[in-house]
């Protein structure tokens, strides 16, 4: 928009300066002729671009792969910035026409930042759908591409938050709702997608990683931990702590109850040959099995070394004490494993 204006700008004064003898008098007109075209053609792009998404066929879109979320992303961030640059440059290139044909032009200009205005909306509730409804190919335990590229985007989104409030006929709160609700529809994704993983503690640590990655992108910038809110981010919060005692309940408990599974006489007697062998079989099974998994943020991992250690290793030494086995160099090493935990 603003190379055409300044190429028109130009054009406008160059005939001015130039001394066309007999056609000085053409010069007003000709030069409206081809600003007219020149600016129509423009606005006609604009309208294509949004003709061509309204009667797309949203049924074939719709593939849950991502491709779709990726395409209704670009599609809303292309109209902010058009709608930006025919806000901003409208008035100098109404300076340009006169009369009648000012008036066109205005008009024109009008009906597509309504229609990119009124499409915006429509394309934010797509996005929300299809963000939900989003399948995901479940690698690991970490934070997920898509986790980061839709919080990337959602940044993007509020970098351009003054324009969307001139989208939204001038609501903040409307903004805010959008943001929002786009926001739970990533949470509700995430969840769903997580209940695909099957291995004990999987599922909790998945969430562990994609939640706090969008709660350090929420403080991160400002403005959208402002829009979400203080109890949004006490919540996640609080979250974190659930998901760190439900990893422990369902990957550690079941270890620690290996110890306790016959509260028999025999079962004492037999502690030596059978319970205690059970136990060290279970812990070196959990501990093969997610030694690997990444845990991106070192204070989470820490937290959670911590909280695994507290859990096993008063009971393992104990045990030790009871088989008068010399216990520090043993309890030694399986602390220094445990320390080693969540590098992936």
């Amino acid at each position: 928009m603003r190379i055409i204006i300044n190429v028109l700008t130009n054009m406008q004064r160059q005939l001015l300066e130039q001394n066309f003898g007999a056609f000085n008098s053409f010069k007003d007109d000709y030069f409206m002729v081809i600003a007219t075209k020149s600016i129509m053609k423009l606005l006609a792009f604009g309208s294509s671009l949004i003709c061509n998404w309204k009667n797309a066929d949203k049924d074939n879109l719709l593939t849950h792969s991502g491709a779709e979320t990726t395409l209704v992303m670009q599609m809303i961030l292309k109209l902010v910035i058009m709608y930006r640059a025919l806000k901003d440059e409208m008035p100098v290139l109404l300076l340009l026409f006169l009369g009648q044909t000012e008036h066109t032009v205005l008009v024109e200009f009008g009906r597509l930042i309504d229609r990119s205005s009124a499409l915006v909306l429509d394309l934010f509730v797509d996005l929300n759908n299809f963000v939900k409804s989003q399948r995901l190919v479940m690698d690991d335990v970490g934070v997920h591409r898509v986790t980061r590229h839709t919080m990337d985007y959602i940044g993007s989104l509020v970098e351009q938050k003054d324009t969307i409030y001139l989208m939204l006929e001038g609501s903040p709160n409307a903004f805010v709702e959008l943001v929002t609700q786009l926001i739970s529809a990533l949470e509700f994704m995430l969840v769903m997608n997580s209940r695909t993983l099957t291995l004990q503690g999987q599922q909790q640590l998945f969430l562990l990683n994609n939640v706090h990655f969008m709660l350090e992108q929420a403080k991160k910038f400002n403005d959208l931990g402002l829009i979400l809110g203080q109890s949004w981010l006490i919540q996640r919060q609080e979250q974190l702590t659930q998901l760190i005692t439900g990893y422990m309940e369902d990957s550690w408990e079941p270890v620690m109850s290996s110890l306790f599974e016959k509260k028999t006489l025999v079962s004492v007697i037999l502690w030596s040959n059978h319970l205690f062998d059970e136990f060290i079989s279970s812990l070196e099974k959990i501990y093969s099995m997610q030694k690997t998994w990444k845990v991106s943020d070192p204070l989470i991992r820490q937290k959670l070394r911590e909280a695994i250690i507290q859990k096993v290793i008063p009971l393992f030494r104990q045990q030790l004490e009871k088989k008068h086995k010399p216990s520090y160099d043993r309890v030694e090493h399986l602390e220094s494993q445990l320390l080693e935990m969540f590098e992936g």
